[in-house]
């Protein structure tokens, strides 16, 4: 009996032994990575399985992009080996203020100093406004809030036109609503140009920096002098670009902002777009232009009104002409050979006494 105990135990131990090495070799396999994979269950952190989330687009300007922009003549073949140092060479366009209307403009080189971050830099290239040729954009504001005025805006601008363009010139006109239309492709026919002032209707609201933007980029293919030239009381209420955005944009492609303000301006503030004012002075001091404002007028309630409206209007575009009329181009090859893309600021003055220089306040360095 005893005997016949021992071997029942053995048995047991050996059954409970193999019961133990099955149950181990189950827990092997299904822990296996072989099974995880076979069963979709990888054991990853839940959070890495998660879809990546796309940002939207960014949305884009809302402008008609014109069908001819501005091209630039091709190269020569010995003009290849100059255009690292063309792409080098900063122009800096510079309009002159004098004290005394008598006095002479007959200005030279050395009469010029141009600091760059404040370090004095050597003169490349000196021309006065007529040895160049003018590009010009005006972005016309026609907008349903100009309705009263567009009549005779429109007049004045065509005035303007043939006060300045030469035949060596170009000048294309925008239509700033709530999308941005060009009216004209560039064209040194003055009857074309005031023939597509007449085109101009109030509709929609105003795309101003929108218009900005397209214009510098506009201009950018241009050989000679680049000028944005903006008829508007400065307010933006549908663009999709910011003031700083058509401002960068505007000092990458070296063009000057010139505007004839059309707002409220001299009537109680609160009836003046103040933002609009500031977004026009800024893009005028920044890039080396001006500002210029017509005196008020209550509308157009008669034909005196009208009349005087037209007056002031005139006066102001006279002014810019002369302005336009007045303005030297200066260029300098920088000491600063870094193409880093950096904002460097300039300032430029005249060593003549009874003279002041406006120009650009700054320029983006080319960049690798």
């Amino acid at each position: 009996m005893k005997i016949k105990r021992q071997k029942a135990n053995i048995k047991y131990q050996k059954l409970s032994a193999m019961v133990s090495l099955v149950a181990l070799l189950l827990g092997l396999i299904i822990a296996s990575p072989f099974v995880h994979s076979q069963s979709g269950r990888q054991g990853q952190d839940p959070k890495k399985t998660k879809p990546e989330v796309t940002p939207p687009n960014t949305p884009q300007p809302k402008i008609r992009v014109p069908e001819n922009p501005p091209q630039k003549p091709p190269k020569k073949k010995d003009e290849e080996d100059t255009i690292r140092i063309d792409s080098d060479l900063v122009t800096v366009v510079t309009s002159i203020s004098k004290k005394s209307p008598t006095d002479s403009l007959n200005l030279t080189a050395a009469d010029f100093e141009i600091l760059e971050d404040g370090v004095p830099q050597e003169i490349a290239n000196f021309a006065r406004d007529s040895e160049q040729p003018l590009n010009l954009v005006m972005l016309f504001d026609s907008s349903l809030s100009v309705t009263q005025k567009i009549n005779f805006e429109k007049r004045a601008a065509a005035k303007f036109f043939e006060r300045v363009i030469r035949p060596q010139d170009r000048a294309a006109l925008f239509a700033v609503s709530t999308d941005v239309e060009i009216i004209q492709d560039f064209t040194n026919r003055i009857p074309t140009l005031v023939n597509a002032t007449k085109q101009l209707k109030p509709k929609g609201a105003t795309s101003l920096y929108d218009a900005i933007y397209l214009a510098a980029n506009y201009l950018n293919a241009a050989p000679g002098r680049r000028v944005i030239v903006i008829v508007s009381d400065g307010g933006d209420t549908t663009s999709q670009k910011g003031l700083l955005d058509a401002l960068r944009q505007t000092q990458l492609s070296d063009a000057v902002v010139f505007s004839v303000f059309t707002g409220n301006f001299g009537m109680s503030q609160n009836l003046r777009d103040l933002a609009g004012e500031r977004a026009l002075e800024t893009m005028a001091t920044e890039t080396g232009g001006e500002v210029f404002r017509p005196k008020a007028t209550p509308g157009t309630q008669s034909d005196e009104v009208d009349d005087l409206s037209l007056k002031e209007l005139d006066k102001a575009f006279a002014s810019l002409a002369e302005q336009l009329r007045t303005q030297f181009i200066l260029g300098f090859l920088s000491t600063n050979e870094k193409r880093d893309g950096t904002f460097r600021k300039l300032t430029v003055r005249i060593k003549k006494e009874g003279f002041t220089a406006r120009a650009r306040a700054g320029y983006y360095a080319p960049k690798d």
